[in-house]
């Protein structure tokens, strides 16, 4: 049974996608591949070693979730103590509440892969809703959301090609669970301060056991 998460060793800090490439690449299973525009990225340490990080954007559907920001991404190394993600998705929250005009925090859990959003439960998300059945372009090794046949990048006509010459395919799952935080004015009036990660030593953090 894994330890539980000591608080006082653990660091929460704003960071670059770069810095935390790896942890998605390595313990999502959407890989690293991001779609979509990035607003701001978060990293976790605990004792002073990288274990988790998580992406955040603005809303794929900005008009029916107004002043919202969505928590595209988050993933934590496996080694990480229990309860490290509720841990990091509370501050995030937080930091979010105290430090941005936001009203709500919008995440999705994927019934496909068996997520059915226990961490929102237990963080006082609230179930607002279910998706379509989600669709997701598989090519070799690596999954893609649908949009990235349409959008204007390099890899896209790629991806584009590869669904014609039958070397990639599109495979339907199950829907998502939409999930909703309201922030509450009193979290708005509390102050939330994170240090920025630079990325030095970045690679040496990965190195060696994590306890």
């Amino acid at each position: 049974m894994k330890p539980r998460l000591d608080k006082r060793k653990a660091t929460i800090m704003t960071c670059d996608f770069s810095h935390i490439r790896d942890i998605f690449k390595n313990f999502h299973y959407k890989s690293d591949s991001m779609g979509g525009g990035i607003s701001m990225c978060f990293a976790m340490f605990i004792d002073n070693k990288l274990v988790g990080g998580s992406v955040l954007g603005k809303p794929r559907h900005e008009t029916k979730y107004k002043n919202c920001i969505d928590i595209r991404r988050m993933a934590l190394l496996d080694e990480a103590p229990f309860n490290s993600e509720s841990f990091f998705l509370s501050q995030i929250i937080k930091w979010i509440a105290a430090n941005k005009k936001y009203d709500k925090v919008l995440s999705y859990s994927d019934l496909t892969v068996g997520h059915i959003g226990t961490i929102y439960k237990a963080s006082n998300f609230k179930e607002v809703g279910r998706t379509t059945p989600t669709k997701t372009v598989i090519w070799g090794d690596k999954k893609y959301h649908p949009r990235s046949i349409t959008i204007d990048r390099d890899y896209s006509y790629k991806l584009r090609e590869a669904l014609k010459n039958g070397e990639a395919y599109i495979e339907t799952g199950l829907p998502k669970v939409i999930w909703i935080f309201e922030i509450s004015k009193s979290m708005k009036n509390k102050k939330i301060v994170f240090g920025k990660y630079d990325g030095i030593n970045n690679a040496s953090l990965f190195d060696g056991g994590l306890f």
